[in-house]
């Protein structure tokens, strides 16, 4: 009798478990952003919507190391959501950057790569685009795209939205102060050795 006791909470566990993470997204899915919902009904994956009508948008179209760059979901139906897993990356990358400074309410640091790179939901409470997030560049990663998955519930979610780039400045900068150097003292040096 204690065997069957064992095989069905088991099998509760395992279901349950399944059934989606109110909690947060779990690390494991740092890198796909995919979720493994689960339909209750049919035991079948849920797949992840193709049309959308959430983006992901930031404050700022460049940025340096140091910098803070405000990013948040916006959505043009003023419904909300319910579950997000938000990452920057570079362009094509598949790792998270940099790190996250305190989350809003609703919402936890999680570490995929390294210490707070990744945020997700703390529960299903509605989250609207008064939700900000404040992404910090430890260093110069180059070019760049802030990268969510949003759910507006269990069953409807989209996989992996892109913000649009955001540009590393550091060789920019590089580039301008030796372009500046060049213009202003080589007519000068051209002179002098003539």
């Amino acid at each position: 009798m204690s065997y069957l006791y064992l095989v069905a909470f088991v099998s509760f566990t395992c279901v349950h478990t399944s059934l989606g993470l109110p909690n947060g997204a779990p690390t494991g899915v740092c890198t796909t952003m995919t979720p493994r919902h689960v339909n209750s009904s049919t035991n079948e994956v849920i797949q992840a919507q193709t049309a959308t009508r959430y983006s992901v948008v930031t404050m700022a179209s460049n940025y340096s190391a140091g910098d803070v760059v405000r990013v948040w979901i916006a959505d043009n139906q003023s419904t909300g959501y319910r579950g997000i897993l938000l990452q920057a990356r570079n362009l094509n990358g598949s790792s998270a950057l940099g790190r996250w400074r305190t989350p809003p309410t609703n919402t936890k640091l999680i570490t995929c790569s390294s210490t707070d790179d990744a945020v997700t939901h703390s529960n299903t409470e509605l989250k609207t685009n008064t939700h900000r997030f404040d992404w910090e560049a430890s260093e110069n990663y180059g070019d760049l795209q802030f990268v969510a998955t949003v759910a507006e519930n269990h069953d409807v979610f989209w996989v992996q939205l892109k913000s649009s780039t955001v540009t590393g400045e550091a060789c920019h900068l590089i580039f301008s102060k030796y372009y500046l150097l060049l213009t202003t003292f080589a007519p000068l040096m051209f002179t002098m050795l003539h």
